[in-house]
Order: C-alpha cells, then structure tokens, then sequence
C-alpha cells in the first residue's frame, strides 16, 4: 500500500502530484488548505488545527475527509503522527510533499523520522528528492546531477557508492566528517549499499544556487 503525506511547507508542484497513485492520501494539518482552494478531497486529516480555521476543519468534514484532530500541546510534531497513521493502516510505502521551506528543524525531524521508521519514506519536490538507505538500493539518475549521501542517526559503516563521479566501496561514513556533500551521477542508475547503520542521500533535480 502506498500512501503520500502533503505537509504545510513550499508546494510549487502540487498540481503535478497525481493523487490516483496513492492508496490513502494524508494531509497533515495546514496542507489541508491546498485540498481546499483547488477543491480536492484527501482522505484523511491528521494534525492539531493550529493552521487552521475551524471553518476550515469544518469544511474537510462535510468534504467526506476523516478528521483526526490532536492537542496543540503534545509531544509528536503533525508530521510523526501522521506517518505513524499511515503505517497503522498499512502504508508500506509513503512520499512526502511540501516539505521544504525556512524550519529547518522541522526538516532535520522529518529526516530522523525517515531514518527510524521500518518503511520506505520519500521526501520530495520538483528540485530536490531525499530519501534513507539502511541495506542497498537501485536509484533512477541523470548525467552530471547533483548527489550527496551522508550519514543519517549515526556513523554509517561499509557504504559501497556506484555509478558516481567519486565511487567508494565497503568505506565507512563518520558523522564528523561528510565527505559525500556533491557527488555526481556518471550513469542512469547508481546504487547504494550500507552494511551498518544508514545514509541519507539528497538527489538534485535542479541544479541548487
């Protein structure tokens, strides 16, 4: 089952998100104003209303939408709550959207919560995809794009890095130094294998200033 969470960050690619691709679509408290302006109904509101107008709330539920609202004061940020949601009801595969923008907080708890949550979460946007690796995975790439792998919640051991500028292999990744910021794909696909720990990796689809 695959499921897409829309949060309350920069979304300039909304419309270009195909909602039938998603088995259960979430938006995570102020994402749900975009559903709203454009008409769209998600299936479920996860998050506590503080961007919201009870208006707003009030609409989603005469919508069809399923509103689970929280407390304000709790010790789960929106996000959290609603990827655990999605996993409760099956979701075994979940994108982000509207994630990017100034909380930068907000972006380093989503990448633990993507590192520590046993299902493949996505982060992404029209400029930039990220993603966890905790085993191997094949990636789909460009020529000459932008990558970068770091370690994620820890120092990452044995990473092997294929189809790149700068490959390695079964090399460890410590935290205090991030030697793999601006990397670049050589090949249409490239791989990344970790045999301890994780590794973030960030895929530049437009070239970041």
């Amino acid at each position: 089952m695959k499921s897409a969470l829309f949060l309350n960050g920069e979304c300039e690619d909304f419309e270009a998100v195909d909602l039938k691709d998603y088995d259960l679509v979430i938006a995570v408290d102020g994402g749900a104003k975009r559903f709203l302006k454009l008409g769209l109904v998600p299936d479920l509101f996860v998050g506590d209303g503080d961007s919201l107008d009870e208006s707003d709330l009030n609409e989603l539920k005469a919508l069809g939408c399923e509103v689970l609202l929280f407390p304000k004061e709790k010790d789960e940020i929106d996000t959290e709550l609603a990827l655990r949601m999605a996993i409760e009801r099956g979701a075994e595969e979940i994108d982000v959207f509207c994630w990017m923008g100034e909380r930068l907080d907000m972006l380093l708890a989503l990448m633990y919560l993507m590192a520590s949550l046993n299902v493949k979460i996505t982060a992404k946007s029209r400029k930039l995809i990220v993603g966890v690796v905790s085993k191997e995975v094949e990636l789909e790439a460009k020529l000459n794009e932008k990558w970068s792998i770091i370690p994620i919640a820890g120092d990452a051991h044995g990473v092997t890095l294929k189809g790149f500028k700068y490959e390695i292999v079964r090399k460890d990744m410590p935290c205090e130094h991030p030697y793999g910021v601006s990397n670049v794909a050589v090949s249409s696909k490239v791989k990344i294998s970790v045999e301890r720990g994780k590794v973030a990796y960030f895929r530049w689809l437009k070239e970041p200033s």
